[in-house]
């Protein structure tokens, strides 16, 4: 995986929520543009605040360990 398939994943109008699947089986979900930033040979995913100590976490997750990117199904408006 290289970053510019990363950065073009995050870039999309309208973005679309994807999933990181790395070697050893783990997956990392991208819910917005703003979750994730990307470094030179990773990428930083947020996590959601964690209400008890209020601190945003996050994954480090270097491209060599990304096997593949999925996009997340997206729901349909309701008419």
């Amino acid at each position: 995986m290289t970053s510019e398939d990363i950065e073009s994943e995050l870039e999309k109008e309208p973005f679309g929520p994807f999933r990181l699947h790395l070697v050893s089986g783990k997956t990392v979900d991208v819910r917005s543009s703003a979750d994730a930033y990307m470094l030179r040979s990773a990428v930083l995913v947020f996590q959601a605040l964690v209400p008890v100590d209020r601190e945003r976490r996050y994954d480090e997750v270097d491209l060599l360990n990304i096997e593949r990117l999925q996009q997340s199904k997206r729901r349909k408006k309701a008419s």
